[in-house]
């Protein structure tokens, strides 16, 4: 069996998989004590982790020791992978979870339809990454996501404050293209309509190239295009294919 890990700058998420990947398969997510508390109900005879973080790595390899685990595998970026070229100079330096979230989008694009992939990860930034018909990563784009975009505005401008009175703009389930009429709709709806535009630029330079949103806001902004396709465990599904 395999202990599927994706540990983020929010949060993180795990799943047990036996020998066949499960799409219906059951994913937790918390914080770190709520990873602790659930390894150490297992028994971890007979399973391999497989690691994909790009925040407390060492801590989590740590934990993983104290409760028994002696397989740990660590997936990293790398210059070529299951058909897909990096585009990085030193591949290493790429997050591993924009990595194995293109490899999993090319291979379920692919499978179906042979065509170019746009992977829309939006959690604590956002992350747009192009990769062509022949698995060549094109580049991307790292902006602040929504909610750390909107902490920097309320943290470091002294006239924007997120008062208490104000309604929030996740009351509107359509705020693109809408102006605010607060300051947290004002903030909220600025920021949404700032990825949305972003991402519709890049969509817009490639035409014919499926879209893949994954991440926690990644259906939030799904909903200002389509058609789309939304996976929240692109990452895991990559980290699966990876595996030794």
């Amino acid at each position: 069996m395999y202990l599927l890990i994706d540990a983020g700058n929010t949060r993180i998420k795990w799943l047990l998989m036996d020998s066949v990947y499960d799409n219906s398969a059951l994913v937790s997510y918390g914080d770190l004590e709520e990873f602790k508390a659930y390894v150490a109900r297992l028994d971890v005879y007979g399973i391999k982790v497989v690691l994909a973080a790009v925040n407390q790595t060492d801590t989590l390899i740590n934990v993983l020791h104290k409760v028994g685990f002696k397989q740990i595998e660590i997936a990293s970026s790398r210059a070529e992978q299951l058909g897909v070229i990096n585009s990085y100079a030193q591949p290493e330096r790429m997050g591993v979870d924009r990595w194995l979230a293109m490899i999993a989008a090319y291979s379920a694009v692919n499978k179906n339809t042979a065509s170019g992939v746009i992977v829309v990860d939006a959690g604590s930034a956002l992350t747009v990454d192009v990769v062509d018909i022949a698995g060549k990563h094109l580049g991307g784009y790292i902006v602040p996501g929504l909610m750390m975009a909107q902490r920097a505005l309320f943290s470091n401008t002294e006239r924007v404050i997120p008062y208490e009175s104000s309604s929030p703009g996740s009351e509107l389930t359509t705020p693109f293209n809408i102006l605010g009429n607060n300051t947290l709709q004002c903030v909220e709806y600025g920021v949404i309509n700032q990825l949305v535009a972003l991402v519709q630029s890049v969509v817009g330079r490639y035409p014919g190239y499926e879209v893949v949103f994954t991440g926690g806001d990644g259906e939030l902004i799904a909903n200002f295009f389509t058609p789309t396709k939304i996976d929240k465990n692109l990452v895991l599904k990559g980290l699966w294919q990876v595996r030794n």
